[in-house]
């Protein structure tokens, strides 16, 4: 069998209206694909701000309770000391309603050689920037401890 030149045949040509019709019937598909993902990939991107927003406030309290215990094991140290260095911490990253406590409550009788805790505390409430009181978190805190010298 001998095989013939055969010229391939070509798709129907589509009208310039039909063509129109399908490139908007496509857009507004895609219009609508749009608003129903925007809502959602602006609540995550909102919630990861958000998050990395309250592990920034966990990392300036975990510093300001170090920088506190490190006043709080020297000799010579009183507790206005401890609550004043990590008030500053606190107050060089904006951070509101911190509550700072030492155990033992009064550092000035610690013998040396026992413990002493730095605990710091701030409300999520005034430290958030798009969900204030969304979280179920109402306060986190940190502690450093030191030996007194």
């Amino acid at each position: 069998m001998i095989l013939k030149n055969r010229k391939p045949k070509r798709a129907k040509k589509t009208s310039h209206r039909s063509a129109k019709r399908f490139r908007s019937k496509r857009f507004g598909a895609a219009a609508v694909e749009f608003a129903v993902c925007l809502p959602l990939i602006v609540l995550i991107v909102a919630g990861s701000i958000e998050g990395a927003s309250l592990l920034f406030l966990r990392q300036a309290l975990i510093q300001s309770s170090y920088e506190g215990v490190k006043v709080a094991i020297k000799e010579d140290s009183v507790n206005s000391d401890v609550n004043t260095v990590a008030i500053a911490v606190t107050d060089g990253r904006n951070l509101n309603g911190v509550t700072v406590a030492t155990t033992p409550s009064n550092i000035e009788s610690v013998p040396q050689g026992e413990l002493i805790r730095v605990r710091v505390t701030a409300p999520t409430v005034g430290n958030s920037l798009f969900f204030n009181g969304v979280f179920t978190i109402p306060a986190i805190s940190a502690e450093a401890v030191m030996v007194k010298e």
